[in-house]
């Protein structure tokens, strides 16, 4: 087996085996269907792109190194984008707890809109 075939091999496994993962705390109703379908979704794209490895190729000799580096650092690229927007959200609930908290303490009509 080449090391491209071995690479891909890998990149797939890792990808299905996410998945399964993500699939199991679906069911145990740790992970709401938004986020399940999101890391599905992303999880797929990991899997066909260990199919597309060696189209990176000319990055790859461009920056002097592997294409299983380049779609490495491209899918640390994206799960670094999905940590902020899931920290913009958090910060977002934790913004409107503390207001739902201020308004119940003093005695005010609570929004739900707000």
């Amino acid at each position: 087996m080449s090391d491209r075939f071995i690479q891909s091999l890998t990149i797939a496994v890792i990808a299905l085996t996410f998945a399964a993962l993500v699939i199991n705390l679906s069911r145990r109703s740790l992970l709401s269907f938004r986020y399940t379908m999101g890391w599905l979704v992303l999880l797929a794209i990991g899997a066909v792109s260990s199919l597309l490895t060696p189209l990176v190729r000319p990055v790859a000799d461009l920056l002097g190194t592997t294409e299983g580096v380049v779609v490495s650092a491209v899918a640390i690229a994206v799960l670094l984008a999905i940590c902020i927007q899931l920290s913009i959200s958090v910060s977002g609930m934790q913004a409107q707890i503390r207001k739902i908290a201020e308004d119940v303490a003093l005695g005010q009509q609570v929004d739900p809109e707000s």
